[in-house]
């Protein structure tokens, strides 16, 4: 691939894969790197592609792998929504209280979701259960469980950022 013909294919589609990456992952700055890393990807494997006019829909699978693959992670199910960047790293009586506000903060917000959300969530984060000690502890089907959390971990977000 030659370098004129890579940068017009980063200028057609880069907005619309970072609006995609961004429904799933729900963050510009993360958006803005696996669009990178997808682009990336298309440049080594171009010559993989079987029809170039299948540039679009080719890009726009790679991306939405690409955010699968970080949905899947260990560090992205095990990360607590904040709005702190700094926190010190001895600990203060101050940090204390802020550490504990937040928690306060978190937890409250799970108690305004609706029950069946609540206590997924309560068991993932607070208790921090798996997926199938939760499924043991509730008595519910595997599928259930995990899109209940998916649905839960949705609407907690959306209620972290009002």
């Amino acid at each position: 691939m030659q370098n004129q013909s890579f940068e017009a294919i980063v200028q057609a589609y880069s907005a619309e894969l970072k609006q995609l990456a961004w429904r799933y992952v729900m963050d510009p700055f993360l958006a803005e790197d696996i669009v990178q890393e997808a682009l990336l990807k298309c440049f080594i494997h171009y010559d993989q592609l079987e029809d170039p006019r299948c540039i679009r829909a080719w890009l726009y699978t790679i991306t939405r792998n690409q955010c699968k693959d970080y949905l899947r992670t260990k560090y992205h199910q095990k990360v607590v929504p904040t709005s702190e960047f700094f926190l010190p790293t001895e600990d203060t009586t101050e940090s204390e209280v802020m550490i504990h506000q937040t928690q306060e903060e978190f937890e409250s917000k799970i108690r305004n979701l609706p029950k069946k959300y609540q206590e997924i969530l309560t068991l993932f984060y607070l208790q921090e259960l798996k997926i199938i000690e939760i499924q043991r502890c509730l008595n519910l089907n595997i599928s259930t469980v995990k899109s209940r959390l998916f649905r839960g971990k949705r609407l907690l977000q959306a209620a972290m950022t009002l």
